[in-house]
């Protein structure tokens, strides 16, 4: 075993240690700085591995400059709405409002790859969803885009509500949607998804693991990103998501 790989899972069980217990991993922001793409998805493989729980849905989200990041949600913390969570789970209490799509079947490639036919025949509904986000490295945030990916982007869990089967009908680049904490509105906005092509966000992540040699299966849950922003809920709160014609999605925190 080479030394990158000793390396990459000693990182790995670290990882799964404080997706555990809540704890934070004690490293080094340089360190964490240093890391490749391809280092990041190796830990992140060997993370998920070594959770030993099957994986439920995933996390996508194209950055600004083109990049599209990605990390795999695992079936222990893909939750029902309304759920109560411990701060175990939660930790530092970051919430976003995403929508997020289910899929019926695993969807087929044409010749070319995904095209947004191939993505939107197998999808079988979508949802109003509460991320849950929380990073298990102990250095304060932002913290680096590779070593987010390590940690499976932060996500702490996913909360979903009621799917919707007429999802076709709605337009995401100007959806309404509003966050609420102990019936207050903590945020509201109308099209407030930076990318709000859903649809063709998903192409291109069905595309990208295609050239990593993995598929979408039926039955998992895929979410695409915050249409509020990051905001940060404290022990006790209760968190909702609302969007128009979607059922509304909630969570306590413990």
């Amino acid at each position: 075993m080479s030394t990158s790989t000793i390396e990459t899972y000693a990182i790995a069980q670290q990882l799964v240690a404080a997706h555990r217990s809540g704890d934070r991993v004690l490293v080094d922001a340089s360190t964490l700085q240093a890391l490749s793409r391809a280092q990041a998805l190796s830990i992140q493989h060997e993370f998920v591995s070594a959770l030993s729980v099957p994986v439920a849905g995933w996390k996508v989200a194209a950055l600004p400059d083109g990049d599209l990041i990605s990390a795999p949600i695992v079936e222990s913390r893909l939750l029902r709405s309304s759920a109560s969570i411990s701060r175990t789970v939660y930790g530092l209490g970051g919430i976003e409002c995403e929508i997020a799509f289910r899929l019926a079947r695993e969807p087929v490639p044409g010749r070319e790859g995904f095209a947004r036919e191939d993505i939107v025949d197998a999808i079988d509904g979508a949802c109003a969803a509460i991320e849950v986000v929380d990073s298990r490295w102990s250095t304060t945030l932002p913290t680096p885009r590779n070593a987010m990916i390590a940690d499976l982007l932060s996500n702490g869990a996913l909360v979903v509500g009621s799917v919707n089967s007429n999802w076709r009908d709605v337009a995401f680049d100007a959806l309404r949607a509003r966050l609420s904490i102990n019936g207050g509105t903590a945020c509201q906005s109308t099209g407030g998804h930076p990318d709000g092509d859903l649809i063709g966000l998903l192409v291109m992540f069905a595309n990208d693991l295609r050239k990593r040699g993995r598929v979408l299966s039926p039955g998992e849950i895929v979410t695409t990103g915050s249409y509020t922003g990051f905001h940060t809920a404290k022990p006790g709160d209760e968190i909702v998501a609302e969007f128009d014609g979607f059922s509304s999605v909630s969570v306590t925190f413990e």
